[in-house]
C-alpha cells in the first residue's frame, strides 16, 4: 500500500494501492501499469517492471463528483505485480506523489477499509481480498 502525498488534490493523505495512474495517448492499460510502478515506486532491484510481470484482476468504471466543475469518469483495470524478493527496504518512491508504503496482510487491508484508512474503492478490496485468499 502507498499513502498519497499530503500535497495531492485528490485523497490527499490516503492509503490507496500502489500504483495508480492514467494512461497515455496510444498506451494500453497494461503498459501503462508498468510505466507508472517505474515512475511512481521505483523498486530498486537492478532492473525495471515489465509488462510480463503482471496479472491481470479485472475492471470497472466509476463516475465520481468531486466538486461542482470536476466530475470523474474513469475506468480501472487492476493488476497485480507477482515479483518474488521485494524487500520494502529497497523500495524507493516518488515524494511528490507517495508519502510512505508498506506491505499489509489482507487482515490488515479489511481493517483498513472498514476504517476508511484507504481510498474509497469498496468494489476493489472486496474483490483484491477474494483474489488473494485463493492464492
Amino acid at each position: 500500500m502507498q499513502q498519497r502525498s499530503a500535497s495531492k488534490d485528490k485523497n490527499a493523505n490516503m492509503w490507496d494501492i500502489s500504483v495508480a495512474g492514467h494512461i497515455s495517448t496510444g498506451q494500453d492499460s497494461l503498459s501503462a501499469a508498468a510505466r507508472e510502478i517505474n515512475e511512481e515506486v521505483s523498486i530498486n532491484l537492478g532492473y525495471n517492471v515489465d509488462v510480463k510481470d503482471f496479472r491481470f484482476m479485472f475492471s470497472f468504471r466509476k463516475q465520481q463528483i468531486v466538486s461542482d466543475t470536476f466530475i470523474e469518469n474513469q475506468f480501472y483495470d487492476f493488476f497485480i505485480l507477482r515479483k518474488p524478493g521485494i524487500e520494502i527496504s529497497r523500495i524507493k518512491f516518488q515524494e511528490s506523489e507517495v508519502q510512505q508504503i508498506k506491505f499489509v496482510e489482507i487482515s490488515e487491508l479489511l481493517n483498513m477499509v472498514k476504517n476508511n484508512q484507504v481510498v474509497e474503492r469498496k468494489e476493489v478490496y472486496s474483490t483484491l481480498a477474494n483474489y488473494l485468499f485463493r492464492m
